[in-house]
């Protein structure tokens, strides 16, 4: 008789257990697709990111290439000593830009990895990376911005009325700093964001300072 009310008590509590069993399997089930599904989307987001810059590193490429065309043709209507100065000085102030502009990129790369380690965590960051995101968005628009005003620089040099033509480009120029500048602005917005964020179990701010 004993043997019997342990075998069925046995029976009862494995059949409890059973249930509990296949929830927590499919919780883990669950958790590994959201890591996949994630990390799908981080792999498809750098993609994307690493062609941008592909394209935007031929470009510097191919406009520091044509540099002795411009001053060409340039001289014609200003003097080659003037072209040249004028030259130096448009390929100074790109490349000031242009290392602002890769240094933003870095700074968003480094808080993605922080962002992506903290949500690996457990952490909810979603409103900080839609920060992040349009961070980026203000880089990229700076970088829009630069090649506009390369293109205008270019056109420059074949212009019939040079003087007015470099007048359009310095306004472009101050519109790419200001850009850089509303771009550095982001990012200081989302670094104030994460102060406070902890990767594990701690608890996490992930409110605006």
């Amino acid at each position: 008789m004993a043997k019997s009310h342990l075998k069925r008590a046995l029976i009862t509590g494995a059949m409890l257990v059973a249930p509990i069993l296949v929830l927590a399997e499919e919780d883990v089930n669950t958790r590994g697709n959201l890591r996949a599904e994630r990390q799908n989307i981080r792999q498809e987001a750098q993609q994307k990111r690493q062609a941008v810059m592909l394209e935007a590193k031929n470009k510097r490429e191919a406009f520091k290439a044509e540099a002795q065309k411009r001053v060409d043709a340039l001289k014609k209507r200003v003097g080659e000593e003037r072209a040249k100065r004028i030259e130096q000085f448009f390929n100074q102030m790109v490349r000031k830009f242009e290392n602002a502009i890769d240094r933003l990129n870095g700074l968003a790369d480094r808080i993605e990895s922080r962002l992506n380690k903290s949500e690996e965590a457990g952490n909810d960051v979603s409103k900080i990376k839609d920060q992040l995101k349009s961070a980026r968005d203000k880089i990229s628009a700076a970088e829009t911005a630069l090649n506009e005003a390369k293109a205008k620089f270019k056109e420059m040099a074949n212009s019939q009325n040079p003087k007015e033509a470099f007048r359009q480009v310095k306004a472009l120029v101050q519109g790419v700093a200001q850009k850089i500048k509303d771009a550095h602005r982001a990012l200081v917005d989302v670094v104030k964001s994460i102060k406070g964020l902890r990767l594990g179990s701690e608890a996490t701010s992930t409110s605006s300072r």
